[in-house]
């Protein structure tokens, strides 16, 4: 189940040079200031077999931008059929779904079309396998919400009320850290690029350990839990009474 991980993330680590290299398809996104949003969203686009070791392309320029097979958080068009994932313009207000009211972010956007796709190559199994639909809402609900949350100002809190996202990771603002101060004496495209190159390796790779322990971890603790269910008129005829058989780690606030 799990031999894909090392691969997908050796393979995007190790192509995840801003410029100079040759491929055949190119993603784009602007280059300035970085957030969580867009440097997730190119590398979880790298682990699709379309944009697969693709280039990155970090311009505001409309030509280019035209150009290019895909666009994360510029250019002003959310279309999902021309690979287009802003977030920015006027109306927008795409949601996960699902039960999920949070507005994406160009992260959000970018597993909403392809986080299927992403998860079933690391379980090895059909996109259409209940256990990738399974796992693709308990990542976007414990990894992903907060990241679409936080990129749109949305605070976590309101008085009274609980928390409206979970965040486990204070991954934005990790990932916000690594932009240039304003003091860098260096502030050339060229260290700017190497440092978005060191947020999509940060944002990624968690992204992948989340992957990872939702399939290795929290699946099989899923397993046991609604083993234990099936069987709980054997254990109370009232039906209300559950015995877990084995320890396993709690399953509470993802898809049951």
């Amino acid at each position: 189940m799990f031999t894909n991980l090392g691969r997908l993330m050796s393979q995007n680590l190790n192509h995840l040079r801003v410029r100079a290299f040759s491929t055949a398809t190119r993603v784009g996104t602007h280059n300035g200031s970085f957030h969580c949003d867009e440097a997730l969203a190119c590398f979880m686009l790298r682990l699709t077999h379309k944009f697969s070791a693709a280039q990155i392309v970090r311009t505001r320029d409309p030509k280019i931008l035209e150009s290019l097979d895909a666009v994360v958080d510029v250019g002003g068009l959310y279309d999902s059929t021309q690979d287009r994932y802003d977030h920015h313009q006027n109306g927008f207000a795409e949601v996960f779904g699902h039960g999920f009211t949070t507005k994406l972010s160009s992260a959000g956007l970018v597993y909403k079309h392809y986080g299927l796709e992403i998860i079933a190559k690391e379980l090895q199994l059909d996109e259409g396998h209940p256990d990738v639909h399974r796992l693709y809402l308990a990542v976007y609900k414990s990894f992903m919400e907060a990241i679409d949350a936080i990129d749109n100002g949305i605070n976590q809190y309101d008085t009274d009320k609980p928390p409206k996202y979970v965040n486990n990771t204070n991954l934005s603002s990790r990932v916000g850290s690594l932009n240039l101060d304003w003091v860098d004496p260096d502030q050339s495209s060229d260290t700017e690029n190497e440092a978005f190159q060191r947020a999509m390796t940060l944002a990624g790779s968690e992204f992948l350990e989340s992957v990872q322990f939702y399939a290795k971890s929290w699946l099989p603790a899923r397993s046991i839990v609604m083993e234990c269910i099936a069987a709980r008129d054997s254990i109370d005829s009232s039906g209300e009474i559950m015995v877990l058989m084995r320890s396993c780690p709690s399953i509470q606030g993802a898809d049951n």
